[in-house]
């Protein structure tokens, strides 16, 4: 009974896995279908989509280096600064982390028309800088580190950025990476943001403007998937070692 069972799950997980690849196979055999016109459309004689595909690159790397500073000195802050009203600060992160996009999509447009950046690539840069969902995994692993490590570094030096850099840094390799590549991959796969934040083609970032089934939207499209896949496999280690522990946690 135990033994069936078992092949049972491997059955459904099997499906389920074949339901979810699927698509992705699809787009693959189909890019190549006419041989690799869509290709060569794509990298030489059709730069629409190598123009999106750059625009996609600028901001998903800009954004997510500039919210791991962000929330590098923010998590510090939380994690390892007494401070009154820090707790309801850290709480009003979090309640914002979790709202759904959708909520603050609007407060984004008026905010960025009144500041000038409407329908320019800091329209997206910047909310991608300063997401909550960075300084909270950063201040759930720095709360781990003990405080004897800071208070020693503070008697050899008294600066605060001496003390992230040698110190705290170090400590939160993993979870900077991590938060590399998921903040990279969020930003990446922005679809309703820019078209509500942007109105220039030429501007868009690539995902918002894959639509059809013309060769060179299937190789733009497998291009597009094929980066943050590489990022997994480059640090796919990483990234398991960082989750199971804060699972541990």
């Amino acid at each position: 009974m135990v033994k069936l069972r078992r092949i049972l799950v491997v059955l459904i997980l099997s499906a389920l896995a074949v339901i979810m690849v699927m698509p992705i196979v699809l787009t693959v055999t189909r890019s190549f279908a006419p041989g690799l016109v869509g290709y060569t459309d794509f990298f030489l004689w059709k730069p629409y989509y190598l123009r999106l595909f750059c625009n996609s690159l600028l901001i998903a790397s800009v954004g997510a280096v500039g919210n791991v500073i962000v929330s590098v000195l923010a998590a510090y802050v939380f994690a390892k600064v007494k401070f009154r009203g820090s707790g309801v600060l850290f709480f009003v992160y979090i309640v914002v982390m979790m709202m759904p996009f959708q909520v603050t999509l609007l407060p984004q447009y008026i905010v960025s028309r009144d500041w000038g950046i409407y329908d320019t690539p800091a329209a997206l840069i910047l909310p991608g800088i300063f997401s909550a969902f960075g300084t909270f995994i950063l201040t759930q692993i720095l709360k781990t580190m003990p405080d004897d490590i800071i208070e020693a570094a503070k008697l050899e030096t008294g600066s605060t950025l001496r003390l992230l850099w040698y110190v705290v840094l170090p400590n939160l390799r993993g979870g900077i990476v991590c938060l590399l590549v998921l903040q990279f991959t969020e930003l990446w796969n922005m679809v309703a943001e820019p078209l509500v934040l942007m109105e220039t083609e030429l501007k868009m970032p690539l995902a918002a403007m894959l639509n059809g089934d013309a060769p060179v939207v299937l190789a733009a499209t497998v291009v597009f998937l094929f980066l943050p896949f590489l990022l997994y496999l480059l640090f796919s280690d990483t990234l398991r070692e960082e989750v199971g522990s804060m699972v541990v946690k």
